[in-house]
């Protein structure tokens, strides 16, 4: 009669190492993948505080040129030109270290395969390089006018400088959306955020949902008040950053006497444009209703 051969069996002690290898291993792997999607984040956020620190030495530099044709002798014109020039010249550098930054966060998401993120953050640094080039050109028309005495030529130079200026502008507005998306995409392509989750199972959510969950878990990054805001319409307005996006939560008077108000949220303001309302751009108008409707209004959150 022939035995049955039975199966040899693995030592158990063998068998709970394997397993604890395997539950060692996913841990190591999750925890690397935090570890990156976090530097990535890291360098975007550099990247976004560098550009905030050059978009204000542009507004200073445009005050100055602003100034300079408002000024009564061409010493004066000279000496706003010289001072825009300063501004400017430290205007670059920021943007410099800002396009650097997001060269870092293009290789933390080449390493971990996120080839979305991995071009948002590639093209918000050649956005970055060109809005450097542009204010590198601003800068020299002004270094022109800081020694130019023929009026006509001041003038000349003054608004060559005004013209690189705004392109710079645009090119940065265009690299912070692009540092927007990396971080998008990162969330997407690595360990999903808080908000992502929230978004994916709130296709469109409810605007009184949305509105508790960025007042809840968004940082305020300022307020204007109804005496400030000094409109018929307007008659309060917060801001918020949540994962670098700018969220604007707007109460709306129901008629211009009335204190009774509506509250409205708009989301993925670009900085510039919060900037721009609440401190107004170059050649804006003084009136906070002209400027929301200008930068904010069209940002209308998509919810219900």
């Amino acid at each position: 009669m022939k035995q049955k051969l039975s199966r040899p069996r693995i030592n158990l002690f063998v068998t709970n190492m394997i397993k604890k290898i395997i539950i060692l291993l996913c841990f190591v792997i999750t925890h690397t993948m935090h570890s990156q999607v976090s530097e990535v984040k890291e360098e975007v956020n550099n990247a976004y505080e560098y550009y905030q620190d050059a978009y204000r030495y542009i507004q200073s530099a445009s005050s100055n040129i602003s100034y300079a044709f408002d000024a009564s002798s061409v010493d004066e014109i000279q000496s706003y030109a010289s001072s825009a020039e300063s501004d400017l010249s430290s205007a670059k550098i920021y943007v410099g270290y800002a396009e650097e930054d997001a060269d870092d966060a293009e290789d933390e998401a080449s390493n971990l395969n996120c080839d979305d993120a991995e071009d948002s953050a590639s093209d918000a640094e050649d956005y970055f390089y060109t809005a450097k080039n542009k204010l590198s050109y601003a800068v020299s028309e002004l270094s022109s006018a800081s020694y130019e005495d023929d009026v006509d030529y001041l003038a000349d130079y003054l608004n060559n400088a005004k013209s690189y200026i705004s392109e710079a502008l645009t090119q940065l507005n265009y690299a912070v959306d692009q540092l927007n998306y990396t971080l998008k995409d990162i969330n997407n392509c690595g360990v999903p955020s808080e908000a992502s989750s929230y978004y994916r199972s709130n296709d469109t959510p409810a605007c009184d949902d949305l509105l508790s969950f960025i007042e809840n878990n968004g940082y305020s990054k300022g307020s204007l008040s109804n005496y400030t805001l000094d409109s018929d319409w307007l008659y309060q307005v917060k801001a918020y950053d949540y994962e670098y996006k700018i969220y604007v939560v707007a109460k709306i008077k129901k008629s211009e006497y009335s204190y009774q108000t509506n509250t409205y949220i708009f989301c993925g303001i670009p900085s510039t444009n919060w900037s721009n309302f609440k401190n107004g751009g170059y050649g804006d108008s003084n009136s906070y209703g002209e400027r929301f409707h200008k930068y904010i209004i069209d940002y209308k959150c998509d919810c219900y």
